[in-house]
């Protein structure tokens, strides 16, 4: 098929977060304000001056693979026998206590509790071939509380693992 013609839009999208047990645990985030963002990064640059005038820009150390955050509308802090707690999902506590860090297993390997956040675009019902995907993995989250109308969590996250699209083929 073409190159996809059709501009997407918040409706058009689902996040989901996920563990790294056998079968992964999931969690699709409902009442989210569609602001999902991401950054990804490049390599530190490396700028090698010869008497104040840059001679060369070299490729320096590897950084975070991206950088991001979503906000969803507040309806409960924590619930340890039912499913659904975004905050209980990323900080691996309440219901989400047995979840398994994506963060163990890998290069890099990373210490802290980590989760994978899949973000899908609806395509294929809009005339495209198939649905397009952005996958951020081991992800350390930190969310963002704040009093409004309605009461919102905003979760940020840096991606140190994979980021990897899917999309037509």
């Amino acid at each position: 098929m073409a190159y996809s013609v059709i501009p997407k839009m918040r409706r058009d999208a689902t996040i989901t977060l996920k563990d790294a047990t056998g079968t992964p645990v999931t969690l699709e985030i409902e009442f989210e304000e569609g602001n999902f963002t991401f950054t990804p990064t490049k390599s530190e640059q490396v700028v090698i001056y010869d008497r104040h005038t840059i001679s060369n820009v070299r490729k320096g150390p590897d950084q975070a693979t991206a950088s991001g955050s979503f906000t969803l509308y507040l309806r409960q802090f924590t619930d340890g026998s039912e499913a659904g707690s975004a905050i209980d999902f990323v900080n691996q506590d309440g219901f989400y206590s047995s979840n398994v860090s994506t963060g163990n297993t890998g290069t890099p390997r990373v210490e802290e509790y980590c989760i994978d956040i899949e973000f899908d675009v609806v395509g294929s019902s809009l005339g495209d071939d198939d649905n397009h995907k952005a996958t951020l993995t081991k992800c350390i989250c930190d969310i963002v509380i704040t009093d409004a109308d309605p009461m919102t969590l905003q979760i940020n996250f840096v991606s140190y693992g994979a980021l990897s699209y899917t999309g037509p083929a």
